[in-house]
């Protein structure tokens, strides 16, 4: 059941692992490429002259939460390319074939606002998978930050379903457990469309996190994603 292993992994961050970390971590990627929450980017961006790697394995889960055999791999790097810019690479198996596909997707993300107040509130403005047929995303969104520690982001995204456009309202939340313990959840509405993340991210340093994820918790038959469970991590400057 996908349920008690994402509380299991829960409670291995909390009682196993040292819970000693620098509470200054370098941001994530979304399972999507582009530095997030889940899902849904965030208006976070990497800074000049940084980047990060990620990588995820995951299996479409059934509705009793069994896995089933359509497993796949992504890979995704982002790089602080400019001042207040970030670009990034997106890509992964096919799992029908469970072969690399053919290329790579693109991400890019702007941002608005300089954020050196002490709680800043931040603008970013973005595509992902760009030069894709059928995955293209455009996104609008503001995150918060809190005095107590979480961080808020909402705004707008909109996809290309059979060419047509879609709009989508997005928000999310990144609560910190502990210095090193991070829960993370996103949703995204539309019309046609609502799908609920969900997941946890561990720093064992500030630039080394283990992150579990799952996207369509609650098995909606109009998502963008099947409902999936993944682990994976991501490291910010390795070398």
């Amino acid at each position: 059941m996908f349920k008690p292993f994402f509380v299991g992994c829960c409670l291995i961050c909390f009682c196993v692992l040292p819970a000693a970390a620098d509470s200054t971590i370098f941001p994530a990627p979304a399972v999507s490429g582009p530095t997030g929450l889940v899902r849904v980017p965030s208006a976070d961006i990497i800074q000049y002259k940084n980047f990060n790697l990620g990588l995820n394995y995951g299996s479409v889960l059934s509705s009793n939460g069994q896995a089933s055999s359509e497993a796949a791999v992504s890979y995704m790097m982002n790089l602080g390319a400019f001042h207040g810019l970030e670009l990034g690479i997106v890509g992964g198996t096919d799992k029908a074939t469970n072969k690399l596909r053919e290329g790579v997707f693109v991400n890019m993300k702007l941002s608005l606002s300089t954020g050196d107040e002490p709680d800043p509130l931040l603008l970013a403005l973005g595509v992902e998978n760009l030069f894709s047929y059928t995955q293209t995303d455009v996104y609008m969104v503001a995150t918060k930050y809190f005095k107590a520690g979480p961080k808020l982001t909402f705004g707008f995204m909109a996809d290309f379903p059979d060419y047509k456009f879609r709009p989508l309202g997005v928000a999310g939340l990144d609560v910190a457990i502990s210095d090193n313990l991070f829960v993370v959840a996103d949703l995204m509405a539309g019309e046609t469309l609502f799908q609920v993340n969900g997941g946890v991210r561990f720093y064992f340093t500030p630039i080394f996190s283990l992150n579990i994820s799952g996207l369509n918790v609650l098995d909606g038959g109009q998502a963008k994603d099947q409902r999936t469970g993944l682990i994976g991590f991501s490291w910010a400057n390795p070398f």
